[in-house]
């Protein structure tokens, strides 16, 4: 039976050392949505079960301003947290989303650099807020993963000016309070999209940094990822790295030259990289070896769509690097396509009524 089956491997936490690669999904609007997606959180945990997935994962709501989380949005999730467990779900994965308020823009059209990061988004009220996220999630019965912002090396989500040095401070800020909630959770240092999305016209000033670039930035690192300046300023404490290692159309094993490009296909150049970042004390080497996958996905509209025969062979593909590079787990995105029309993001490995792609058989069979 599927469930026994995932039962056993919730009992092997996903940080094990040797354990297997932790299967893993994310549907937020399936699990932790408003409205209709409530009634669909059994069909995503039945789903969940029949693919013997041992991890979920889920964001949390952040303007970058207030303290207090959205209390029904972590009521969903906690809610969604314990039904996996009870479906021998044991690991979850959890990771702030800051989105700027209506009529805000952290990475603005044009030649304005943009404001500070400082200046948009408070520590203060991050360190408020993280506990309180914890707190609310603590006793679930789940292995909790924390990745303290999702995605900081986008511009969307954290201002470029003053972004890495940030980052850092709120990084470290969650560690502290995450374990102090409950010294089992662990947390995850990057959660980092793998590239930097190119120059243009309507942004002069970029969309975003390297996966590999924004690491030396956080860490005080030169491109040989030698330690500069102060140790002690540059450090942080982690217990993995997590990253999103999608290429949308691209074969998953062709590798990219820029070796900053931390894709599937470099998953090789990262734990390279993170090794020697690791011999400058500024992360453990035990967290620099630890990688998690925590986003993966081919789109099934819009400009980067791959035909589903295509993404059901590059899923398979991209499912032995990760076992070949020994990484913790490989999460999906989106079980289903998203409800919402207006939605831009669209990689369902089922269609919007729950139909039945060649990708999700594909992602069943997965071993």
């Amino acid at each position: 039976m599927a469930g026994s089956a995932t039962a056993a491997l919730a009992l092997v936490p996903a940080g094990a050392a040797n354990a297997k690669v932790v299967k893993g999904l994310q549907d937020q609007q399936m699990t932790a949505g408003a409205g209709y997606s409530d009634t669909l959180l059994p069909t995503f945990l039945t789903s969940a079960k029949q693919a013997k997935v041992g991890m979920l994962r889920f964001n949390t709501s952040w303007d970058g301003q207030a303290s207090t989380p959205d209390a029904a949005q972590l009521a969903r999730i906690r809610t969604a947290i314990t039904a996996g467990v009870a479906a021998g779900i044991g690991s979850v994965e959890i990771a702030p989303n800051i989105s700027p308020g209506a009529g805000e823009n952290f990475n603005p059209r044009g030649k304005a650099k943009g404001p500070t990061a400082a200046s948009k988004v408070s520590s203060t009220a991050y360190k408020t807020y993280i506990t309180a996220v914890a707190t609310a999630l603590k006793g679930t019965g789940a292995t909790l993963y924390y990745a303290p912002i999702n995605e900081p090396n986008w511009y969307q989500h954290l201002p470029k000016r003053g972004g890495a040095a940030l980052y850092r401070k709120l990084h470290n800020i969650a560690y502290t309070e995450v374990k102090k909630v409950d010294p089992k959770n662990k947390v995850l240092f990057g959660e980092l999209l793998p590239y930097d999305r190119a120059l243009s016209k309507n942004y002069p000033n970029g969309q975003s940094t390297d996966a590999g670039k924004f690491t030396r930035e956080v860490l005080g690192l030169n491109a040989k990822f030698k330690g500069t300046g102060s140790t002690k300023t540059y450090t942080v404490k982690a217990d993995g790295v997590a990253l999103h290692t999608y290429d949308f159309k691209a074969d998953p094993r062709k590798k990219r030259k820029d070796r900053d490009d931390w894709t599937q296909a470099n998953l090789g150049y990262a734990k390279s990289d993170l090794k020697k970042a690791a011999k400058t004390k500024r992360i453990s080497a035990s967290a620099a070896k630890a990688i998690y996958i925590t986003e993966f996905a081919y789109k099934t509209s819009g400009s980067d769509k791959l035909a589903t025969g295509t993404a059901s062979t590059y899923l398979k593909r991209a499912w032995d690097i990760a076992k070949k590079q020994k990484v913790r787990s490989f999460v999906w995105y989106q079980l289903r396509d998203p409800q919402n029309n207006g939605e831009n993001w669209i990689s369902g490995l089922q269609g919007r009524d729950g139909s039945v792609r060649k990708t999700w058989t594909t992602f069943v069979g997965l071993k």
